[in-house]
């Protein structure tokens, strides 16, 4: 670890608090990270709002981006997870482990010697939540869900699944494992719609594998302040009313260039497509597709 790297962690995180190096904190990783918080979602939903805010609490290292974002081993992950309906074989989840671990190592290392509580809310490692869920018995986890339609124009203001777009190599797509027919004849739209669908589904299988007090639903609604401090409270933090409210009026990672338009102005045939793919999931979550 060079003088530099260190220089990043004191600013990141603070003044360490303890010793502690990489093989001590692995032999014992349950001992110095405790009760750890995994936000898993789809992406643009809020992430970056929740993070700023949980930075308030200083006892909490909270990272929104962190590097390496997992995010094409996370695609990996939900592979394996899905072809064996979630009871990974122990070769595949110990070498998840070791990717997620490999990744966060600095991240934990110097959580731990913080003294601090581990947050993630990078929905990159959605799907590692089963694998999470092993390392870390005591790991809680929120379930962030945001309006489709919101989700999908996003997605298609970013290209999502557009022929040579290379950030797609991080994206799921249904194959042997989960097949969806005539997958190439799909709209954008249809495909975001899918996406938005299979996220959240792989998100509530795996939440029935967990105890129902380690997981927490937030209907993506930054008007609903008690909402949000329902969340808060299932963290454990000391954020108090008074400063949600305040950040309830600030918006981040807000979308600045929007090209797709709303729903009632779609193709007659995109709508229809799109409502084949989460009029069932969505009326659940209580978003009409408008």
């Amino acid at each position: 670890m060079s003088m530099l790297d260190e220089f990043y962690w004191y600013l990141k995180l603070g003044k360490p608090k303890r010793k502690l190096t990489a093989y001590e904190m692995r032999e014992e990783l349950n001992a110095y990270i405790k009760e750890p918080v995994f936000f898993l979602s789809t992406g643009r939903c809020g992430t970056k709002w929740f993070s700023d805010l949980l930075s308030k609490d200083k006892g909490l290292a909270v990272f929104h981006a962190p590097v390496p974002n997992l995010s094409v081993p996370g695609k990996t992950a939900w592979a394996i997870s899905k072809s064996n309906n979630f009871d990974i074989p122990e070769q595949e989840r110990l070498l998840l482990e070791e990717i997620f671990l490999t990744g966060r190592e600095q991240h934990l290392r110097y959580t731990a010697k913080g003294r601090k509580r581990y947050i993630e809310t990078n929905n990159y490692i959605t799907f590692f939540a089963p694998v999470l869920a092993k390392i870390f018995p005591d790991a809680k986890f929120v379930h962030i869900v945001r309006d489709p339609i919101a989700f999908i124009r996003s997605g298609m203001d970013r290209s999502y699944y557009t022929p040579g777009n290379p950030d797609d190599r991080k994206r799921i797509i249904p194959g042997n494992i989960n097949e969806v027919k005539d997958w190439d004849a799909f709209s954008g739209y249809a495909k975001i719609a899918w996406l938005w669908k299979e996220t959240n589904e792989f998100i509530e299988s795996f939440a029935k594998s967990i105890p129902k007090e380690n997981f927490q639903f937030f209907r993506f609604d930054l008007s609903n302040s008690e909402g949000v401090l329902e969340v808060m409270d299932f963290i454990g933090t000391t954020i108090t009313s008074k400063q949600v409210k305040a950040a309830l009026n600030t918006k981040k990672n807000a979308q600045k260039l929007r090209t797709c338009p709303p729903f009632r102005d779609w193709k007659p045939e995109y709508q229809e497509d799109v409502k084949q793919v989460i009029d069932q999931l969505s009326a659940k979550y209580s978003f009409p597709l408008q």
